[in-house]
């Protein structure tokens, strides 16, 4: 009777254990995760005692904030669709998305609370949570936004010199202050506006060669060579084209970039040799995943492996040009111009500049930081001059601008099937001391000179009139 009693005590005392346990892992150690988990609406309904922190530009204008009304606490996003789907949303029914659901542990003022936070939290105090000062540029946001409306794609601007992102747009969009009325609405809509554009992967189409040019120059080729491009080339059986069948005639490695030329880059790729390549693509970003403040999925060469060890013949010479399978997003693309702007080093990109408490403390400053360095100072340079002639004699001369010099590469990636292929353009300026560097793609525009230039070329102008104010 004893032992009876005593195995159903000790079985109580074990239960009770293993409970405390499992409230102790998911309560404390588990806790911030689960606050950051979109899914998770827990940091919805803290919003009843805790008023979440505002959102702003890098000059102070206001993204987000909550305002108290006479139904309660309403989030309001007073530039309508020009910021979303980044800053993305925050409501009891939808749960998060975006900027605010990756950062609602610090606008909730939960992340590395002070004594008296933990306090207030411990007796469900009425509070205010953190703000975040962003490096985005209002005025170059509403210029890209404008540039891409009625198209389905994205831009991404970036300061080359410390990473800052100074916009960052993608089409469709959506109004957050509106998303509970509308959202059979917005999910019904075609290109998914809830789907951020520029973190999305593509093919690159011609963009990649800026990537193929370092394992050009590293493994020691002559590009003052010159090489005929007859219009097209057979490399294994299979015959790469130019577009539109375009023979080049006699080229050398800048001209080639500038003409956009595809045989001499499967040629010269393959003399480079396969380690080459990937040994290039993974020192550019392929197959890593990227430090930024929200998800974007890693670039890849293959489907089967972002990074292989290696790759078939055909399927090499294709990668060179940004066909075959690779794929990549556009705001990878703006890091990696950025990369060339910057004498080949890549910063990490920023999208927080600071977090300030809820008395304007700073609790958080960006601090500028090497990613990677895939190009010397001297390859950089050679790249740069191949995409200065471009502008100026080749394919990239839509993205021209008076007052000053613009290095730039165009792409017209196909996509597969009987769509038109996908425009990307991307450039920095001046080229001689660049400030801002910029990607953009228009999908199924067409070609880059044509659909995604003249958007990159006004981004370019206003962050250049921009500058030049501040100056």
């Amino acid at each position: 009777m004893n032992n009876g009693i005593r195995k159903i005590a000790l079985i109580m005392v074990f239960s009770f254990v293993f409970l405390s346990l499992g409230l102790v892992y998911w309560q404390v150690v588990k806790a911030d995760e689960m606050l950051d988990n979109p899914a998770n609406r827990r940091a919805i309904y803290l919003e009843e005692r805790i008023t979440r922190g505002g959102i702003f530009d890098r000059n102070g204008v206001v993204l987000a904030k909550t305002e108290q009304t006479a139904d309660g606490k309403v989030r309001t996003y007073p530039q309508g669709e020009m910021f979303e789907p980044l800053l993305g949303y925050a409501t009891v029914k939808y749960g998060s998305a975006g900027l605010e659901a990756t950062e609602a542990e610090t606008l909730l003022g939960m992340k590395n609370p002070s004594i008296l936070r933990r306090i207030q939290n411990a007796f469900e105090l009425q509070r205010t949570g953190n703000d975040l000062i962003l490096t985005l540029d209002s005025r170059l946001q509403e210029t890209a936004y404008q540039s891409l409306q009625g198209k389905t794609g994205a831009v991404v601007a970036i300061d080359p010199q410390n990473g800052d992102v100074l916009a960052l747009v993608s089409q469709p969009s959506y109004d957050a202050g509106a998303i509970e009325q509308d959202w059979d609405e917005i999910i019904a809509e075609a290109d998914s506006p809830l789907v951020n554009h520029a973190f999305s992967l593509f093919p690159p189409g011609s963009i990649m060669k800026v990537v193929t040019s370092a394992a050009i120059f590293q493994a020691g080729l002559d590009t003052t060579e010159l090489y005929d491009c007859e219009g097209s080339t057979v490399i294994n059986g299979q015959t790469i084209q130019e577009q539109n069948d375009k023979a080049h005639g006699w080229v050398n490695y800048d001209l080639a970039l500038a003409y956009s030329c595809n045989t001499y880059f499967a040629q010269y790729g393959i003399k480079a040799g396969v380690n080459h390549f990937l040994e290039a693509v993974s020192n550019f970003g392929f197959g890593r995943d990227i430090p930024f403040d929200q998800y974007v999925p890693i670039s890849s060469i293959t489907r089967d492996d972002p990074l292989p060890e290696n790759l078939s013949l055909n399927l090499f010479a294709e990668s060179t040009f940004g066909q075959g399978q690779v794929m990549v997003s556009p705001f990878h693309m703006a890091l990696i111009t950025a990369g060339v702007a910057n004498d080949g080093k890549i910063m990490v990109p920023h999208l927080i500049d600071s977090v300030l408490d809820s008395k304007q403390n700073s609790i958080y400053r960006r601090t500028p930081e090497v990613w990677l360095t895939p190009l010397s100072k001297e390859e950089a340079e050679k790249i740069t001059s191949g995409m200065v002639l471009a502008v100026n004699k080749g394919t990239a001369s839509p993205g021209a601008i008076s007052g000053a010099q613009i290095a730039a590469k165009t792409g017209s990636a196909e996509p597969g099937g009987d769509g038109d292929t996908h425009a990307w353009y991307i450039a920095f300026a001046p080229a001689e001391n660049p400030e801002i560097a910029v990607a953009v793609l228009v999908e199924h525009g067409g070609t880059g000179g044509g659909a995604a230039a003249p958007i990159a070329k006004a981004v370019i102008e206003k962050a250049l009139e921009l500058k030049e104010g501040e100056n």
